[in-house]
């Protein structure tokens, strides 16, 4: 039982467990850090943060485990879901990054035909009606399959703001013999019409007024249009002998025609402030990334030995800038009437910026059946970004950087049912990109050095329930505000926290994922030593607990299922003099599922009710804009699976 426990805690991390038909989080997670599956979430963390920082923004993405530079959102056509690896998660996972990773996992057709349509009455964030679709095609078997869907939503934000959404998506998959995979694909997320929201930034100590969800606040005449694609290509091939080859080969593209940050600045109490709106129009990004790995794989008794050699890279490009700050002056932020027509103005000229960027490196894993895993790889990269400032007044920076990343991570048996692990790890991130508020708004300083130290203790308290503790601390540098509004190197941010996670059935057809976050972010150096900011960052919490409950009827095999999402906030900062401070906030969501068959199909009913007790609480972004959290709202689905 102890071998089974240990290996099947270690083997997790190495590929997510089946997906069902459900899209079922509460009973599809095997731990509490972060699982996505189809539209539904579970867990601590999300592909926007993870131990307080983006693991999107810092490049920390994964497609089928290879590295991938992406430049907005990945189509939910195109994936089955998505995991956090951090903690244990990451074990046996080569080349890690010290703030987590999002592991994307594609959906791929395999021997079965299926048929996946859900039309539901509003989506939990947007709202408003929806249709999706998927089919997965085998055409010779398992030899050769398609993969195939769309989703269109006609959608009402929680803050009243209008837009239409639609993508697809589309795989094929060759497998010529076994061992030996192909996969070709591609993807596009369209955003059309989308009015900005309204961010608000306080005045002083206090925080915005409560003002009337769900209404739109903003003005009709910033809506705009977002264009993401995403192609790409995988190969697995057995070379024979325990060697193998995996690689992929992505391209990932962004562009907008018009764009808008809706910016209210010094809300006072009372509910007036001075309404900014940053315009812009043109901007574009692309990257073409990839990573080609040659595997060796053997085995020596109770030892499985893993070596992997591994070259990854990207090549970014990126048009920015030019952006005019509309000034429409103080007024009421509850009558965008007051503001009613866009004013002339002309956009400056574009400034650009090249990222090239290239890694070698080595990762060897050693298992030892039921009792110790050993997880070791180093990296070297070349890292080159350049900046063409629009601006002939400026000095065009170049940055270089040879940096040596590298990581050690292992895991032991300690008695029954029990696994210690621990590691560390130095690596290389982006920046986050200066936000609209910034006077040197969407400039992206160059990549940054991090560091991250963990370890932690798994408990299989039954063979279906485990519990997770851990403890990490990840070191970076911290970019934010000055006095003068421009975004630049303030110090470094520390963030020690401890984790914990309770995720299993505790009993037949009771299933449970908790998470616990308890964290002790602090900056230092000379900006706060000076009093310039304070030690604590903009927007990250110090806790956090979430819940997701199940209940299915006889023993996880009825028809009627009912599930409970639960998940509490501490306070936070509200701006970087740490003078103004975030209530805390909580959410319950209540859902349920009821499971029939007609003319052939597998239906699921799933009525929800998003934030039952319709509390009303205040979401912080790290530069310090307010919005709020979304209202009550019900929700209804009729899933079909063939």
């Amino acid at each position: 039982m102890l071998a089974g426990a240990f290996c099947l805690a270690l083997a997790a991390p190495a590929r997510a467990q089946a997906q069902s038909s459900e899209q079922n989080a509460a009973t599809q997670s095997s731990d509490a850090f972060g699982r996505t599956v189809g539209n539904e979430r579970s867990g601590l963390y999300s592909g926007e943060e993870v131990r307080g920082f983006n693991p999107g923004e810092a490049g920390n993405i994964r497609l089928e485990g290879l590295y991938f530079d992406f430049t907005g959102f990945l189509s939910a056509r195109l994936t089955e879901g998505s995991t956090v690896r951090v903690g244990l998660a990451a074990q046996r996972y080569p080349f890690p990054a010290p703030s987590g990773l999002i592991d994307y996992e594609l959906t791929i057709p395999r021997d079965q035909a299926e048929l996946h349509v859900e039309i539901d009455s509003a989506g939990s964030i947007p709202r408003g009606p929806g249709l999706q679709a998927n089919v997965k095609l085998p055409l010779a078997g398992e030899r050769f399959g398609i993969a195939a869907g769309f989703a269109l939503r006609e959608a009402k934000r929680p803050d009243g703001g209008e837009h239409r959404f639609r993508t697809w998506a589309a795989l094929a998959a060759f497998r010529p013999a076994e061992g030996t995979e192909f996969l070709l694909f591609t993807s596009a997320i369209d955003t059309l019409s989308f009015e900005a929201r309204p961010n608000y930034f306080p005045a002083g100590t206090v925080t915005p007024p409560e003002v009337e969800r769900a209404r739109f606040l903003g003005l009709d005449w910033t809506a705009s249009d977002t264009f993401g694609h995403t192609h790409g290509a995988l190969a697995k091939v057995a070379l024979g002998e325990g060697w193998r080859i995996y690689a992929g080969l992505f391209q990932s593209r962004r562009r907008s025609n018009g764009s808008y940050a809706d910016l209210l600045l010094g809300v006072t109490p009372d509910g007036r402030a001075n309404r900014v709106v940053i315009a812009d129009d043109g901007n574009r990004e692309s990257s073409l990334s990839g990573e080609f790995r040659l595997i060796r794989e053997w085995r020596a008794g109770a030892l499985s030995h893993t070596l992997t050699a591994s070259a990854r890279g990207r090549a970014k490009d990126r048009l920015f800038g030019g952006a005019v700050p509309l000034r429409l002056g103080f007024g009421p932020i509850a009558a965008p009437l007051f503001w009613p027509t866009r004013p002339a103005y002309t956009l400056g000229p574009k400034s650009s910026d090249k990222v090239r960027q290239l890694a070698g490196g080595v990762s060897y894993n050693l298992l030892w059946q039921g009792r110790a895993s050993l997880d070791i790889g180093i990296s070297q990269g070349t890292y080159t970004k350049r900046i063409d400032f629009a601006d002939p007044g400026l000095a065009d920076p170049v940055s270089r950087d040879r940096p040596l990343t590298w990581n050690v991570s292992a895991s032991v048996s300690l008695g029954r049912n029990l696994i210690a692990y621990a590691g560390m790890s130095r690596g290389q991130e982006d920046a986050v990109i200066a936000p609209d508020i910034a006077v040197n708004r969407a400039e992206a300083p160059p990549a940054i050095r991090t560091r991250q130290v963990e370890a932690g203790l798994r408990f299989a308290i039954t063979p279906q329930l485990a519990l997770v503790a851990g403890a990490f601390e990840i070191s970076r540098p911290y970019y934010n505000l000055d006095a003068a509004t421009r975004y630049r190197d303030l110090g470094r941010l520390t963030n020690r926290g401890l984790e914990f996670s309770l995720t299993g059935q505790l009993a037949p057809g009771l299933n449970l994922v908790g998470g616990l976050l308890l964290a002790d972010p602090k900056i230092s150096g000379e900006a706060v030593a000076s009093g310039q900011i304070g030690q604590r960052p903009v927007g990250q919490v110090r806790r956090r607990l979430v819940a997701n409950l199940e209940w299915r009827g006889q023993g996880g095999k009825g028809p009627f299922s009912v599930d409970i999402y639960a998940e509490a906030f501490s306070s936070r900062m509200g701006n970087v003099a740490n003078t103004l401070v975030a209530p805390p906030r909580s959410n319950i969501n209540l859902g349920a599922r009821y499971r029939f068959d007609l003319a052939g199909a597998r239906m699921i009913l799933r009525p929800q009710i998003n934030n039952l007790f319709n509390s009303y609480g205040w979401m912080v972004s790290s530069s310090g804009g307010f919005t709020y959290n979304p209202d009550r709202h019900v929700s209804i689905s009729l899933i079909g699976n063939w």
